[in-house]
């Protein structure tokens, strides 16, 4: 996907998101006024949720749409080379992990099943006659198109012997958003992929035609299968407001796997992609977003509405009027995110340590008389650390290990209550019997713990560069801070900061697209990145609860 396409999606999600911060609006107006709020509003929510795009792949059995698809993903975990396909429509759209989701036809049943056991179901070889009675495949994939509210259809294949196929894909055609013919250099534009275009025709939808494997032929062979398309189009009227794309779908697919920038261009992938994602956005904006603020008016124009939810949703139409977007563009393009990061690699290593110190401690103050002295003339954990300990430590080993420390507090109070100190001086007194960082055993522990993570993360960056860290995980901003502050390499610091700042912007993305479900009482396409966008969130601008530590300031007790 190019870079600006990633971009002008992120400000359509952005206006999309703000339109529902108006909804809300609303519905606080209703709310207050103990006024019912109308059908229509929760309509309107609904509407927002669902926004889904159907793009269309349609073509003659073996012209690579699996693997048009896979290379404008990025991917190759859609199944190529199980053909003939049975009369089953395969969608693909977005989910947090790989996996098929089975529709049956006449019932609401679905089954989940791996990628690979796909073409056992959907092939004429291991569903002949689809006496499974399959409806349709869902195949759901990270990738980051189809995040966005994208979904391909792909068709089963035009020409076969099976002849319930063609009549499936078209069938299918009028639910389509926007159609992609692939043809092929080897032998462009079949007579069935003619009759494709007149059947697109008369649905009215917009038609892209991909000449795909490119790769097989020189270049006076594409200039001259390029011509006999235009030609077909011409004689149907459609050349002047079609063009022709030229494709390999291996070589494109390849180019993104090896991030060789030179080979993709070769490919052809990057204009169609660019053309696919151009005129989405301008028929969303147009279509969708302008249809969203028409049917917002009439609710916002309405009696006692307050006027300035009205203004802001005019000053909104005016803005997808103007095909403006919302977010301005990073100063670089961070490599994509992969979904559902580990939470902060630092925090575990934390977290871990701070366990295993406490595990420890808690077999020594069972029985040890040295380390109950030791700690209680530490004053005890700190206040993070005695929460853990209560709640690792069985009742007996806390019991065990609290009351030397209670008793020795004890004694500090009587030599200040014979001392009667002034007021100022006693509290004084009193604040320094509080364990704190200094003096807590398990934050040393904690400190240390840290302080070798960031210097093995140094050294990381150093050896495979500053992408690796994101890869592996979601750093906390407390930690992202210490370990920036730890490097010496400008640039590794820069792509550290905009990879998290990548990072941020795609939980606030998954935060509102889990409040609009909500809204809208869509739970049932919330992915597992918008179910746990609130708690994602809290991990990565804070420390992980079980990680934290108190600083090492203040006094540190002494015997």
């Amino acid at each position: 996907m190019p870079r600006e396409s990633c971009l002008d999606l992120a400000a359509y999600d952005a206006l999309k998101f703000e339109l529902a911060t108006l909804l809300r609006g609303l519905r606080r107006h209703y709310a207050h006024s103990g006024v019912a709020e109308p059908e229509a509003l929760r309509d309107l929510f609904a509407r927002l949720a669902g926004d889904r795009f159907n793009l269309t792949v349609v073509g003659r059995f073996s012209r690579g749409k699996t693997s048009l698809m896979n290379a404008i993903l990025g991917t190759d975990l859609l199944p190529v080379g199980v053909l003939p396909i049975t009369s089953v429509i395969t969608m693909v759209s977005y989910g947090s992990e790989p996996k098929a989701v089975l529709h049956y036809q006449g019932s609401s049943l679905f089954m989940d099943i791996p990628i690979a056991e796909l073409a056992e179901h959907i092939t004429e070889r291991g569903n002949p006659g689809n006496r499974r009675g399959i409806r349709a495949a869902e195949i759901q994939v990270p990738a980051e198109f189809l995040r966005r509210g994208f979904t391909f259809v792909d068709t089963p294949g035009l020409g076969s012997a099976i002849r319930a196929n063609t009549q499936t894909t078209e069938g299918f055609l009028p639910e389509a958003d926007a159609l992609i013919l692939v043809s092929g250099h080897d032998s462009p534009l079949s007579v069935e992929e003619e009759a494709i275009l007149t059947a697109a025709r008369a649905t009215g939808r917009a038609l892209f035609v991909v000449l795909n494997k490119q790769d097989l032929v020189d270049a006076p062979a594409r200039a001259a299968a390029a011509a006999h398309v235009v030609t077909a189009l011409r004689e149907a009227g459609d050349a002047g407001t079609m063009t022709v794309f030229s494709v390999s779908a291996r070589d494109g697919l390849l180019a993104k796997q090896m991030n060789d920038a030179a080979r993709l261009a070769e490919s052809g992938l990057p204009a169609l992609e660019q053309a696919l994602v151009a005129f989405l956005l301008r028929e969303r904006r147009t279509s969708f977003l302008a249809g969203m603020c028409a049917r917002m008016t009439p609710l916002f124009a309405a009696p006692g509405v307050p006027p300035e939810l009205a203004q802001r949703l005019a000053e909104i139409s005016a803005r997808i009027a103007a095909g403006e977007g919302a977010i301005p563009a990073p100063a670089a393009d961070p490599a994509p995110l992969a979904p559902l990061l580990p939470g902060c690699e630092v925090c575990r290593a934390i977290a871990d340590a701070v366990f295993d110190a406490i595990a420890s401690l808690q077999a020594e103050l069972s029985a040890d008389r040295a380390a109950q002295e030791d700690l209680a003339r530490r004053g005890g954990f700190c206040r993070v650390h005695a929460e853990q300990f209560r709640k690792i430590a069985a009742t007996r080993e806390a019991a065990t290990a609290f009351a030397p420390v209670l008793r020795a507090q004890a004694m500090a109070l009587h030599r200040l209550a014979a001392s009667n100190p002034p007021p100022a001086l006693a509290a004084d007194s009193v604040a320094d019997l509080l364990p704190n960082g200094a003096s807590c055993p398990v934050c040393a522990v904690a400190r240390q713990r840290e302080a070798t993570q960031i210097s093995a993360l140094v050294a990381l960056i150093a050896a495979r560069g500053p992408d690796i860290v994101h890869a592996r995980s979601a750093l906390c901003l407390p930690h992202l801070g210490r370990l920036v502050g730890a490097l010496a390499d400008g640039a590794a610091r820069r792509a550290l900061l905009l990879r998290e700042a990548a990072l941020l912007e795609r939980l606030a993305e998954d935060a509102q697209r889990f409040a609009l479900q909500q809204d809208a009482v869509r739970r049932d396409i919330s992915s597992k990145e918008d179910l746990a966008a609130a708690e994602r969130s809290a991990r990565v601008l804070l420390d992980h609860p079980a990680a934290q530590y108190e600083p090492a300031v203040g006094v540190t007790r002494k015997g």
